[in-house]
């Protein structure tokens, strides 16, 4: 439960929100398209209230894009066109070019018209995440809510998503649920949340230099990364010198039978 949050989003401008699970940071992001509403308090938009908005006319200028992708059975080309129903095929295939995804559609056996579920139309999670936001693109909201959107990519999945993302933000009132905190480094407003408080607010070198809790989980990631990263190296340092072993060791039967032969 959020307690006591006030909090201002600037036009075209990049608001992260960090914390442990269960902080609150869904609960805060989900409170703008109005997925949720407050028990006390209230969410405005240019000044208005959004139960006195109507739905449709909400929805329409926030686009979100969730860690788990949403897609229907359906061609990829209404998938993205979820986004803005009116769509041109000219829009479609915009849209899919800036979220990376174009040329992974144009080798499915139908281009956008192939059905997703339908033979030979298996997407990777990634690849889905970037028919997702090609969605998002496609809407041209002016507000952009992204709920851990790399949170499950593979490393060759999140670079692509990233350009996609940053591609979609681009000029965009931009709200992002983070877990990586160097994918946030940038943002023009940090909040933290503990426990549904909003306990720190700033930009990155800010937080960092008060050494709360955003530092200890700045550090905290850092150690993390070095580890895997030595992990990593460890692992291919082992690979290089086992791989003349083997080679070594297969060679020695086939000496062996060599001196054998001469022998007789």
């Amino acid at each position: 439960m959020l307690q006591d949050v006030d909090v201002a989003l600037e036009p075209g401008t990049v608001t992260a929100l960090v914390g442990d699970s269960g902080s609150g940071k869904t609960t805060l992001a989900r409170l703008i398209p109005r997925f949720w509403d407050p028990v006390s308090g209230s969410v405005r938009m240019n000044g208005t209230e959004l139960p006195q908005m109507a739905s449709g006319e909400v929805l329409s200028r926030v686009a979100v894009v969730f860690q788990d992708s949403m897609l229907l059975r359906a061609s990829i080309a209404d998938n993205i066109r979820l986004g803005r129903p009116g769509a041109t095929d000219e829009q479609v295939q915009a849209a899919a070019r800036q979220a990376q995804i174009h040329d992974r559609v144009m080798e499915l056996p139908q281009g956008y018209d192939t059905v997703l579920g339908s033979e030979g139309s298996d997407l990777s999670g990634g690849e889905a995440q970037r028919v997702a936001i090609a969605r998002a693109i496609v809407q041209d909201a002016p507000i952009l809510v992204l709920d851990e959107a790399t949170a499950h990519a593979d490393p060759e999945n999140e670079t692509a998503i990233q350009k996609a993302l940053n591609a979609l933000a681009k000029g965009r009132t931009t709200v992002v649920i983070a877990h990586r905190l160097d994918t946030i480094v940038h943002a023009d407003q940090i909040l933290v949340l503990v426990g549904g408080k909003v306990v720190e607010r700033g930009v990155h070198e800010e937080l960092l230099a008060a050494d709360g809790h955003y530092a200890a989980l700045w550090r905290s990631q850092q150690v993390d990364a070095l580890e895997k990263a030595l992990l990593v190296e460890g692992a291919a340092m082992r690979g290089a010198a086992a791989g003349p072993q083997e080679a070594d060791g297969e060679a020695e039967p086939n000496g062996a039978d060599s001196r054998e032969s001469e022998e007789r």
